[in-house]
């Protein structure tokens, strides 16, 4: 942003000790645009006082030379306007349809690519914008540009018959390739400072309103940036209020749906929102990391694992049972044969060979034998023990398998005991379970393999039947949670989302409102502080205008901001307060809207050293004429004014209040055919003046033997000050040095030196020059009106035709 201006808000800030207030940093953030609020916000800014970037170059300022249209509007054969380059009055004369104001409207168009004229218009405006009696349409003007020693041309062209949004735009200075229009810079300056003032704007520019007025006139203040900082700071803030107020409405919505629900964690879930602060950490906590996988609740874990159960299966049970009938069969066998009694007396002899082991040598504690058991003994026992498990070894197989078989029954259900015993809790029947489940455990309390199998066989099916039964139970009841829960999940889940960044947002509104708050207060400061010489001049203008109005312009303010920004006019009508735009005549509108112009196109920033005002005088009385007229020549003061009028009271205005001005007169031939011709200038109506007075029948000798060499020395004067004006002008001088140096000249010698030789020291040099290349009759009447002495009564008309002859040799300098 500028750096001027972010200067200022600094110092504002640190002024009031804001700085430090804990929002202060989020102003200057502001002022680097929404990223820079936003980096400010999120804490991620590396300064919480942002370097600026450096200002662009203001653009140069410049002089118009010349107009050239073709086949646009009025004018059809090609045409140039041209106009002498510097400070000074121009007026363009024309009755209505002459094609004056095509010069005007050109060189808006040229410039701007558009027209107020028909930019609010129906396209049958700006369809009429080729001339009916000229194939070729084109716009070109001529600017002294200050810094660049030639002219610079700007052009748009048209080919064909191309629509008037497509033409060729170039900017072209020699000895250099032709460049875009944006290369001049003048882009911003002629949206800010707009040197153009149509008849319709003059009338538009109050008709629209006064927030179309405040936007006219703030736009010349600079301070876009902090109008886009106030932006700034507004949408963040309003987002953020915005999307706290959106997750506040959506989470009543979303309590109105979850009471619907009867599912412990909807329950959770309102908990978590129900109150002022919202728990978001627990409703994430709900929904789990993905949002929507099921909840661990209790109850849905005792569903789902009761879902679970494994009823026996009759194919394992068929296998079980064979299993335990063919393991009874064959340790049945096994038990009549030999093994079944080398096993037992293997068992018998391990536990004496345990006892021995434990107690020692001693008597045998079954028979009673003394000393029977040894070390001797045991070593032959061992021995005997490893030929009899060897022996035993079908009947222990036997029975390995006959108990490896009574267990399968065990296997054969999955029964979670936990579950089962809180399945009451969630509302199932457990009677059916629980009868089949007293008769399948009886299983383990029959000793008889045999029978054990029967019974397995007969307790499998209805032990089956109830777990599936309950195990249908559960999945349905969880099925009805599910499907209640499931839709709910996606709703929770998306206000979520926005809670977590409203909640967010909402901690930031706590700086962002006193943030917005100071810097519309500050910027309001700012742009009375920018406002008021505007406005003073204004009021001024405003005075020169009104003549013999009723109507007091006082104060001129521009309030408000956003769809509140309005232009504040205090007038008074004899006295009394008063809406200007309701009691202010047509003539009055006009002239205020003058009033508001001429100081937004004058502006010292301006890069337009000209500005260009079309018929300005309809409406306006004789009086508020010669206001205008006024206005005008204060106006041309410091800027190069163009007017162009149909009225004729403007002109008769110019030369009754002795206004320099010059004037050009158009006229419109047959065919669209304009011609330019040059009425009284400065120079001419000093000429004219003298030779009137010369002329005089009756006038006292003396009288013109004084005045008519005064009216010839004025009118070197003035073209010794058009001659340097253009030389200097034209090379990029600027044009406060130049008037400076005009100042600085004194009278006719020092002005003739600067015309001669470009040099203010050398007016001893300027009799001999004029005689060696003027003529010595030239150079005679030089010096007669240099020394404004008296001259004879007969040599007076003689010395006003050699002026004039010595004006145009002057204007012929180079």
């Amino acid at each position: 942003m500028d750096p001027g201006l972010r200067r200022i808000v600094l110092a504002r800030l640190e002024a009031d000790g804001s700085l430090g207030d804990g929002w202060g940093d989020l102003v200057l953030g502001a002022l680097e645009g929404h990223d820079g609020l936003e980096a400010q916000l999120a804490g991620s800014s590396a300064s919480p006082r942002p370097l600026a970037a450096p200002a662009s170059p203001a653009p140069a300022g410049a002089f118009l030379r010349s107009v050239a249209v073709e086949g646009f509007r009025g004018i059809g054969r090609a045409q140039t306007l041209e106009v002498a380059p510097g400070p000074g009055l121009t007026l363009v004369v024309g009755r209505n349809g002459s094609g004056k104001s095509s010069f005007a409207e050109g060189l808006e168009v040229l410039l701007t690519g558009d027209s107020l004229r028909w930019k609010e218009r129906a396209a049958v405006w700006r369809d009429g914008w080729r001339n009916l009696h000229h194939p070729a349409a084109s716009l070109s003007a001529t600017f002294l540009v200050e810094g660049e020693p030639q002219p610079c041309v700007v052009s748009r062209r048209w080919e064909g018959e191309a629509a008037f949004e497509v033409a060729e735009v170039a900017v072209a200075l020699p000895g250099r390739p032709k460049r875009d229009l944006d290369s001049l810079g003048w882009t911003a300056a002629l949206r800010t400072h707009r040197p153009f003032l149509s008849y319709n704007e003059l009338g538009s520019l109050l008709d629209e309103g006064p927030s179309k007025l405040y936007d006219a006139l703030s736009s010349i203040l600079g301070l876009e940036d902090l109008v886009e900082a106030q932006g700034a700071l507004q949408e963040a803030r309003r987002s953020r209020e915005k999307a706290l107020k959106d997750a506040t409405e959506g989470r009543g919505r979303l309590l109105e749906r979850l009471r619907e629900v009867d599912d412990e964690r909807a329950r959770r879930v309102m908990a978590a929102i129900e109150g002022k602060e919202w728990d978001l950490g627990a409703v994430e906590a709900v929904l789990g990391a993905a949002g929507s996988a099921p909840a661990g609740t209790a109850e849905a874990e005792v569903l789902r694992a009761i879902a679970s159960l494994e009823p026996p299966d009759p194919a394992r049970v068929a296998e079980a049972v064979a299993e335990m009938r063919e393991a009874a069969a064959a340790l049945t066998f096994a038990e009549s044969t030999p093994a079944a009694r080398s096993r037992d007396a293997a068992k018998l002899l391990e536990l004496a060979l345990a006892f021995h082991a434990a107690h020692g040598d001693g008597d045998c504690p079954v028979c009673g034998q003394e000393l029977a058991l040894d070390r001797a003994w045991d070593k032959r026992q061992r021995a005997v023990m490893a030929r009899l498990r060897e022996a035993a070894r079908e009947a222990e197989a036997a029975h390995e398998r006959a108990e490896a078989a009574r267990r399968r029954w065990e296997d054969l259900a999955i029964l979670k005991g936990e579950a089962l015993q809180r399945a009451s809790e969630v509302g199932l029947d457990l009677r059916e379970l629980v009868a089949a489940l007293e008769v399948w455990v009886r299983a383990q309390s029959i000793e008889d393999l045999g029978n054990l199998a029967d019974h397995v066989e007969s307790a499998s099916g209805p032990l089956r039947k109830a777990v599936l039964r309950l195990r249908e139970a559960a999945r349905a009841k969880l099925e009805r949670r599910e499907d209640a829960w499931r839709p709910v999940v996606a709703e929770v889940a998306g206000w979520l989302a926005g809670a977590r960044d409203a909640a967010q947002g909402a901690v930031h509104l706590k700086r962002l409102k006193p943030a917005e708050a100071w810097l519309k207060k500050a910027a309001a400061g700012i742009r009375d502080d920018r406002f008021g010489p505007i406005a003073e001049k204004a009021a001024g203008i405003w005075e020169r205008l009104r003549q013999q109005s009723h109507v007091e312009l006082g104060r001129i303010q521009l309030t408000g901001d956003g769809t509140r920004r309005r232009v504040v006019l205090d007038v008074t009508v004899d006295g009394v307060a008063g809406a200007a735009l309701g009691v202010m005549s047509q003539g009055e509108l006009h002239s205020l809207a003058l009033s508001l112009f001429v100081p937004r196109a004058t502006l010292p920033e301006s890069p337009f050293r000209f500005i260009v005002i079309d018929d300005p005088v309809q409406s306006m009385d004789p009086a508020r004429v010669d206001g205008l007229a006024r206005v005008l020549e204060s106006a041309s003061a410091d800027r190069q004014v163009v007017v162009f009028t149909h009225d004729d009271r403007l002109p008769e205005a110019v030369r009754r209040l002795d206004i320099a001005a010059e004037i050009l007169e158009v006229t419109r031939r047959e065919g669209s055919v304009v011609e330019l011709r040059r009425s009284l200038d400065p120079v001419g109506r000093y000429l004219e003046d003298a030779l009137a007075v010369a002329g005089t029948a009756g006038l006292p000798s003396s009288a013109a033997a004084h005045v008519v060499p005064g009216l010839c020395r004025l009118a070197l004067e003035a073209t010794c000050m058009e001659v340097v004006r253009r030389r200097r002008l034209t090379r990029g001088e600027a044009h406060a040095a130049v008037e400076r140096t005009l100042s600085e000249a004194g009278h006719l010698s020092g002005l003739a030196a600067l015309a001669l030789f470009d040099d203010v020291e050398r007016g001893g040099e300027v009799l001999e020059r004029l005689q060696r290349e003027a003529g010595a009759s030239l150079a005679d009447a030089f010096r007669r009106c240099d020394e404004s002495g008296e001259i004879p009564p007969e040599a007076a008309v003689d010395l006003v035709r050699l002026a004039s002859k010595l004006t145009a040799w002057l204007r012929g300098l180079s």
